[in-house]
């Protein structure tokens, strides 16, 4: 399981990596066409559907790497059985919210399966909304691995992983 771990966070910082420098691309290059009267009209739709996806694989990637912003300034000073539960408790509400994007992003893909892109005909605008229900599940899988951890921990090992 370790593996596949490695694997999937391998390839979500690769995926979001390849898919926003390449929404940068096709944004400056339209940019360029359509200064010099050739505009790019699927480009812009392209992007969107690069930054969609990239987003929610970075959202995945910044939660396992722990690098989602926080306000613990009041948390860090209740004992450690309390900062437990506080995080359980987040953790139950970020879970809870993933479940609700799971749900209405599948509904939402399913609602536009027959709007397409202006600019790119035949290209079904349920690839960009099929983002929400899979990033969801993809972070809804890595906060039921917090939430493990969690209880997995014991209090002497918090106190170790403080002190690093």
């Amino acid at each position: 399981m370790k593996k596949f771990d490695q694997y999937l966070l391998a390839f979500e910082k690769t995926a979001a990596k390849i898919l926003i420098v390449t929404m940068i691309i096709f944004i400056f290059t339209s940019g360029i066409a359509r200064f010099l009267r050739h505009p790019m009209n699927w480009a812009v739709d392209m992007s969107t559907f690069m930054f969609a996806w990239a987003c929610f694989f970075a959202v995945d990637v910044a939660w396992r790497n722990n690098r989602m912003m926080s306000v613990d300034l009041l948390v860090k000073r209740f004992p450690e059985k309390v900062q437990k539960v506080i995080r359980l408790i987040n953790y139950s509400i970020i879970a809870a919210f993933l479940v609700y994007l799971i749900i209405w992003g599948i509904r939402l893909t399913y609602t536009t399966r027959f709007r397409t892109f202006a600019g790119i005909h035949n290209f079904s605008y349920s690839w960009v909304n099929v983002s929400v229900p899979v990033g969801a599940v993809l972070t809804l899988r890595t906060t039921i691995m917090k939430i493990i951890a969690e209880f997995k921990k014991s209090p002497d090992k918090l106190r170790s992983e403080e002190e690093k």
